[in-house]
């Protein structure tokens, strides 16, 4: 690998219209190595090569970014290795984020990776999205609910639209068969009363590999729609 790690996140979020500080750089580094030293004894991800970890995880975790407002609680459904809620939180510090896993050792790395890098107003929580009492525990009025690797589309809406505040944005962070998969899920939108607000698909930098992101909001009382 002819570059730098500081060059290939650098160069890597500018591709996707993602500026990172010089500080920020230097969390991801941090990320980075701990990442790689608690896969070596744990399953945090299969991925162990630094250019592969550096875009398919940290700069695919960034891709929503633009898309998702300043001062926003999120909600990350199925964060595994803190993906994409803690990248997230690095480049934009006004995010109010929660964690979410099933697994315990992914929540205990997430929470050790927080302390580390000494990140505030987010927590990481051991449990399952569909559990009825989870509500209850970290609440039901997200801005933001997001997932990057939770099982199907539809699954995603149907589990996470009961965390979203009424006007909120549901993220789904799919690959090349995003279009497909809305196709294939037209009844649980109709159902759950969504509308798709926006598509962005992009190809990872150094990588070339497909990404989509399909955005999401209820639909409002006034739709024509609805009526």
């Amino acid at each position: 690998m002819k570059e730098s790690i500081e060059e290939i996140l650098y160069k890597g979020a500018n591709a996707i219209n993602v500026s990172l500080t010089s500080k920020e750089i230097e969390l991801f580094k941090t990320y980075l190595t701990e990442l790689k030293r608690w896969s070596s004894k744990i399953n945090i991800t299969a991925i162990h090569n630094d250019l592969e970890i550096v875009i398919k995880h940290f700069i695919d975790s960034l891709s929503p970014l633009n898309h998702i407002p300043q001062n926003s609680s999120l909600l990350d459904m199925g964060s595994g290795g803190g993906f994409p809620g803690i990248p997230l939180k690095i480049a934009n510090p006004s995010l109010d984020v929660t964690l979410l896993d099933s697994t315990l050792k992914k929540v205990n790395f997430q929470k050790h990776l927080i302390r580390l890098l000494h990140l505030n107003n987010i927590k990481a929580v051991h449990g399952r999205a569909e559990d009825k009492d989870m509500h209850g525990k970290i609440g039901s009025t997200f801005d933001v609910v997001i997932s990057r690797a939770f099982s199907g589309l539809g699954k995603f809406l149907s589990i996470g639209e009961p965390y979203l505040k009424r006007d909120g944005l549901l993220i789904a962070m799919r690959g090349r068969e995003a279009k497909r998969e809305l196709t294939d899920n037209e009844e649980i939108l109709i159902h759950l009363r969504l509308a798709v607000v926006d598509i962005v698909e992009f190809y990872l930098p150094y990588l070339s590999e497909k990404r989509s992101l399909i955005m999401f909001s209820r639909h409002s009382a006034s739709d024509p729609s609805d009526r």
